[in-house]
């Protein structure tokens, strides 16, 4: 049997699939990347370190927020430049406004129809008006949180290296922290409904990848956490893991020790359930699934716990910093430690970090040489990461859907659903 599916729709970017299957077993099953290189990396070198996180936003229209963030945080690394407190938490509400609007888009938008036999989008709003109403709501949510501290929201414009190039207005923050009652509830309606679905059985073992910290839910961590055992910082790991670009292929797979593995939601909450916030933690329980869970199809219920977290999680920050003065900017200051360390720079320094995606763990690497130019630069995204894992379990996948006689239709229905529950990013992949 051969499959062919030229076109997976509701996923970021363009990408197929083929599959050969000969007496039961699967010869070959690949995820067909139809985008061409976008040589980013190549396109970063020789620049200064103040414009590169600029650029490398463009990456993706879908997370611009975190490759700006997780660009700014790589460079601060290498020139051992220490931001605020308060800058901190400016970042960690911008990437509270990122997961919560990928979230909504990827869970009622992208998902549902694949529990409905594939129903048209349309033909779903007319069936939850009410959940669609609350995906709409909390992606103007994300989406406001995003603009209000970045500039916009998309390719945000303040955040720079040491900081922000403006503060953002308190007044429209606090109108938006009047707003997190109501964001809480669309949240936990949309997670109602994603607890009350049907998800396929499908058990796979896998290692599952994040960031982790001791005190809180990690998406902005410094570790990185190996099915909840090793823990490595984000320059060991990128030493271990190691990148293959395949032939007829523009996006590269990832292995860590030799082995594919898993990262996003599902990754997050099998290593870090315990530091979710209390009504999050609440309706991981009411799931009754047994955590950690090897089943990739629950990568999607688990986006819904983390939209309930990251909305609890805004509230919090958004209290903390309206206790905070944002009427001045110490970003001056920085400049001049900035300035300072640029000219120090006799050969180069280098440094890498991490910061959580919606799909996944995100990392910057750059090599930084005289005048601030950029002289090398890696970037692996979280779909890279997943790809190789997702292959595995279309491997493994599409004998268990055969065996129960399904027409071609379905089965192409069940490859689509599989893909979708990682939540791919096609874009990114071939950055």
């Amino acid at each position: 049997m051969h499959i062919k599916i030229d076109h997976i729709a509701k996923i970021e970017g363009h990408a197929g699939f083929t599959a050969d299957i000969v007496n039961g077993q699967v010869k070959k099953a690949r995820v067909d990347i139809q985008e061409g290189a976008r040589l980013l990396e190549g396109i970063l070198r020789d620049r200064s370190i103040f414009e590169v996180s600029q650029i490398s936003a463009r990456i993706c229209g879908v997370c611009p927020v975190v490759h700006n963030l997780t660009s700014l945080k790589a460079l601060e690394k290498a020139l051992n430049i220490e931001v605020s407190e308060r800058t901190i938490l400016l970042r960690k509400l911008m990437m509270m406004g990122q997961i919560i609007n990928s979230h909504a888009l990827h869970l009622f938008f992208f998902s549902l129809s694949d529990f409905f036999g594939g129903e048209d989008d349309l033909d779903l709003i007319k069936k939850y008006p009410k959940r669609a109403s609350d995906a709409l709501s909390l992606r103007g949510f994300g989406n406001k949180l995003i603009e209000v501290i970045g500039g916009r929201s998309i390719h945000p414009l303040t955040p720079t290296v040491g900081g922000f190039l403006k503060m953002p207005d308190k007044k429209k923050l606090g109108e938006i922290f009047e707003k997190c009652g109501e964001a809480e509830k669309s949240a936990q309606n949309l997670a109602s409904l994603f607890l009350g679905l049907k998800y396929p059985q499908f058990v796979r073992a896998a290692s599952y990848v994040s960031l982790n910290h001791l005190k809180e839910y990690a998406f902005y961590g410094d570790l990185v956490k190996i099915s909840g055992e090793e823990k490595e910082s984000p320059a060991e790991f990128l030493r271990i893991v190691q990148e293959y670009q395949l032939q007829n292929s523009v996006a590269k797979h990832s292995y860590y020790q030799g082995k594919p593995f898993m990262v996003g939601a599902l990754a997050r909450i099998n290593n870090n359930a315990k530091q979710l916030n209390p009504e999050a933690k609440k309706r991981l329980k009411s799931a009754k699934i047994n955590w950690p869970s090897f089943n990739p199809f629950y990568n999607i219920l688990a986006q819904a716990i983390e939209l309930i977290h990251c909305v609890e999680e805004a509230k919090k920050l958004l209290h903390q910093i309206l206790l905070k003065d944002l009427s001045k900017n110490d970003l001056a200051e920085k400049e001049t430690i900035i300035g300072a360390r640029v000219k120090s720079i006799k050969n180069s320094v280098s440094g890498a970090a991490a910061i959580e995606a919606p799909r996944g763990t995100l990392y910057y690497f750059y090599e930084i040489g005289e005048h601030g130019k950029i002289k090398n630069c890696n970037i692996i995204t979280p779909t890279a990461q997943n790809m190789a894992r997702l292959e595995r379990d279309l491997e493994e996948y599409l004998p268990m859907i055969i065996g129960k006689k399904a027409t071609k239709k379905q089965i192409e229905e069940k490859i689509k659903m599989l893909i979708r529950a990682y939540d791919p990013c096609i874009t990114c992949a071939t950055h």
